[in-house]
């Protein structure tokens, strides 16, 4: 018998808590972690890593007799806007991969029985569709990330020459790069207009969103971090 079964079966089981991560490296993001467990006022770890707490409501988790894959319902807090910014810049986060882990309180990180491999199983779904945003909360559809049925590929638009990465903006009150919102790597002195041209003047540094004027002119002709599909051919049906 497992740890994890044995304290769900004790007559006094302990108190459970619940792990959110949500992970938009797969669309160019980061990784997130919350909690919303009531008794956590303050950030939990397990497994090394940090949740922070925060208001989540989860539902519809329930698995289905009519042999039918759940579609949980998440909505978040977004009293912050941060998580605003998040959703805006990588597409509403569809595609993004959401983890729900539940443990007991004594297995977490610095607990005296801790032990990132007591938790029930991962529940591993996707982003699937954002069906509400306001100031107070965002919400969102979640698949089974085995359920594709109906799925389109690719998950999002593929362009062969036009990269989508945001990149810097000058800002002349502070005479240098603004990167608040920039997802191109580039951090380069050197400085290139729209179509490719040297500048010296970095109010005029621009990006053409091209391959041979934009990236290769930035960093050369090793790896490039264009999110362009150079590659891509037309097909005709």
């Amino acid at each position: 018998m497992t740890l994890i079964s044995e304290n769900a079966q004790a007559l006094a089981a302990d108190d459970i808590v619940h792990l959110y991560e949500l992970d938009a490296s797969v669309i160019g993001g980061g990784i997130y972690r919350f909690t919303s467990s009531a008794f956590e006022d303050a950030p939990v770890s397990f497994g090394g890593n940090v949740f922070e707490p925060t208001p989540i409501e989860t539902d519809g988790w329930e698995m289905s007799s009519q042999g039918t894959m759940p579609r949980p319902k998440l909505k978040v807090a977004n009293v912050s806007g941060v998580l605003s910014a998040v959703v805006n810049e990588f597409g509403d986060l569809v595609g993004a991969t959401f983890r729900r882990i539940r443990t007991f309180r004594r297995f977490l990180d610095g607990m005296d029985d801790a032990d990132q491999d007591a938790h029930f199983p991962v529940d591993v779904y996707r982003i699937e569709q954002k069906t509400n945003q306001n100031r107070v909360y965002i919400e969102w559809t979640l698949a089974a990330a085995m359920d594709q049925q109906g799925r389109k590929l690719p998950g999002r638009q593929v362009i062969q020459s036009a990269c989508t990465h945001t990149y810097r903006r000058y800002d002349p009150e502070t005479g240098s790069f603004d990167y608040s919102k920039a997802t191109c790597p580039y951090a380069g002195s050197a400085c290139f207009d729209a179509k490719g041209n040297t500048t010296v003047s970095a109010s005029e540094d621009r990006c053409s969103k091209l391959l041979q004027s934009g990236c290769v002119k930035r960093f050369g002709h090793g790896d490039l971090p264009t999110r362009a599909f150079p590659g891509v051919g037309r097909a005709n049906t």
